[in-house]
C-alpha cells in the first residue's frame, strides 16, 4: 500500500514537472508559428486555385509568382504534395496569408486536443488516468511536437483523421454510413501519406479492404481535376510533386535511408526503391500476422512508418501510441523502461546534441534494436483482448 502511495506521488510530481515543460513548449512553438510555418504549403495552394502551376513554380519561379509578393510571409515555394492534398487546404487560401498562418497555428492545437481524446477513446481506456496524462504531457513538452507545430506542418492533421477513422470504423458494426465515413477521414490523413500510408495496412490486417480501396478513390479523382484545371496530364500532377520532393535537399532524422547514407556516405539508400521494398515487406508482415493483439500491430506500423521512408524529428511525436500496449496489465516492465528511455531520447537528447550525426546514429542504432525486439515479440502474440 505504502509503496503503492509513493508511486502516486512520484508520478504527480512528474506530472507538475511536465506540465510546466509543456506550457514553455506551447508558448515557443506557438511564436515559431506565427514567425515561420514554413512547411504550411499554404503558398502552394493558393497558387493551385489561381490556376498556376505550383511545381513548376517550385523549380522556377515565374515574374507571375513574384508579383503575387507571398515570400513575405513564406520561404521559398515548396509544393511537394500532391494536388489532391494541396486542395484539402482550400478553405485556408480563403484567408490572407497571415491570417491563414495563425488560422492553421490554431487548428494545430485544436488537433492535438483531439488526438488526445481519440487516443484515450480508442487505445488507453483502461489506462490509469496518470499515466495517460503523463504521456499526453510527454508528446507536448517534447521537441518533435513543438517543432512540428513551429514549422506548420501535417502530421498532427494527418495522425488526428487516421485516429477518427479507427474510431468511425470501430463504432460501424456494419454500418455502411460509418464505414463510408471511416474511408473518407483515412483519405483525408494521407496528407502525410510517409506515416498514415503504413498505418493503413491495419485495414488490410482486418481484411476491410473495401474501406481501404474507397480511401483511395477522392485522390484519384482530385488529382484528375487537377490535371484539367491546369491543363497538364495526370501522370504528371504525380510525377512532378515526386520531382520537387526530390529536389529538396533537407535529410531525415531516423529512417533508414539517412542514417545508412550518414555512414557510408552513399546517396543509393536514399532511393524510393528502398521504401517501396520495406513497405512490401510491412505488407506481407500484415498478411501474414495472424494474433489478436491490434495495438501491438498498430504500435509496429507506427514504428515503422517513421524509419522505412524520408521523416524529420518533428514527425516523431506519434511515438507515444506505443505505450498503450506497454501499460497494459500484464505487459513486461523491461520493454515499458527499454521504451521509456528511447522515447526521453528522440524527445529531449537529441536537441541537446543538436542532432549531430553521432547522436543520431546512435539513437537511431536504439531504434532499431527495440523495434526488432518487438517486431518478434509482437509476431508471436497470440493476445485476444486487445482490440481497439
Amino acid at each position: 500500500m505504502l509503496k503503492s502511495l509513493n508511486i502516486k506521488r512520484i508520478k504527480f510530481i512528474l506530472i507538475l514537472i511536465l506540465a510546466a515543460l509543456g506550457m514553455v513548449s506551447i508558448l515557443q512553438g506557438c511564436k515559431n508559428a506565427c514567425m515561420y510555418s514554413q512547411d504550411f504549403q499554404w503558398d502552394a495552394a493558393k497558387v493551385l486555385t489561381l490556376g498556376m502551376d505550383p511545381y513548376d513554380e517550385s523549380l522556377n519561379p515565374s515574374p507571375q509568382l513574384k508579383a503575387l509578393g507571398y515570400e513575405e510571409y513564406y520561404l521559398q515555394m515548396e509544393a511537394n504534395q500532391f494536388p489532391s492534398l494541396l486542395l484539402l487546404l482550400f478553405p485556408y487560401t480563403l484567408l490572407p496569408p497571415l491570417a491563414a498562418r495563425y488560422a492553421w497555428l490554431i487548428s494545430n492545437l485544436i488537433f492535438t486536443v483531439a488526438v488526445a481524446l481519440l487516443m484515450r477513446k480508442l487505445f488507453f481506456k483502461d489506462t490509469d488516468i496518470q499515466d495517460f496524462t503523463l504521456v499526453i504531457l510527454m508528446m507536448i513538452a517534447g521537441t518533435p511536437w513543438r517543432n512540428h507545430i513551429g514549422v506548420g506542418q501535417h502530421t498532427i492533421f494527418a495522425f488526428m483523421f487516421f485516429l477518427l477513422s479507427l474510431y468511425l470504423y470501430e463504432k460501424a458494426y456494419g454500418k455502411k454510413g460509418l464505414l463510408f465515413l471511416a474511408a473518407m477521414a483515412l483519405s483525408v490523413s494521407y496528407f502525410k501519406y510517409t506515416l498514415t500510408a503504413p498505418l493503413a495496412l491495419y485495414y488490410i490486417y482486418k481484411k476491410r479492404y473495401g474501406v481501404f480501396a474507397l480511401s483511395i478513390l477522392p485522390h484519384i479523382l482530385l488529382t484528375g481535376f487537377a490535371a484539367l484545371y491546369l491543363r497538364d496530364s495526370f501522370i504528371n500532377m504525380i510525377k512532378k510533386p515526386l520531382e520537387v520532393a526530390s529536389w529538396l535537399s533537407g535529410e531525415g532524422s531516423l529512417d533508414l535511408g539517412s542514417i545508412l547514407t550518414k555512414i557510408t556516405g552513399s546517396e543509393i539508400f536514399r532511393s524510393p526503391i528502398l521504401t517501396l521494398v520495406f513497405m512490401l515487406l510491412l505488407l506481407a508482415f500484415v498478411l501474414l500476422y495472424n494474433g489478436k493483439d491490434d495495438i501491438s500491430l498498430l504500435s509496429v506500423l507506427t514504428l515503422a512508418a517513421l524509419i522505412i521512408t524520408y521523416h524529420r524529428s518533428y514527425d516523431f511525436f506519434v511515438m507515444v501510441l506505443p505505450f498503450a500496449g506497454f501499460l497494459r496489465k500484464g505487459s513486461g516492465k523491461k520493454l515499458l523502461y527499454a521504451y521509456i528511455i528511447l522515447t526521453a531520447i528522440i524527445f529531449w537528447c537529441l536537441r541537446i546534441f543538436h542532432e549531430s550525426d553521432l547522436s543520431l546514429i546512435l539513437a537511431a542504432a536504439y531504434y532499431y534494436l527495440f523495434f526488432i525486439i518487438f517486431l518478434k515479440q509482437t509476431a508471436c502474440s497470440r493476445q485476444n483482448s486487445s482490440g481497439i
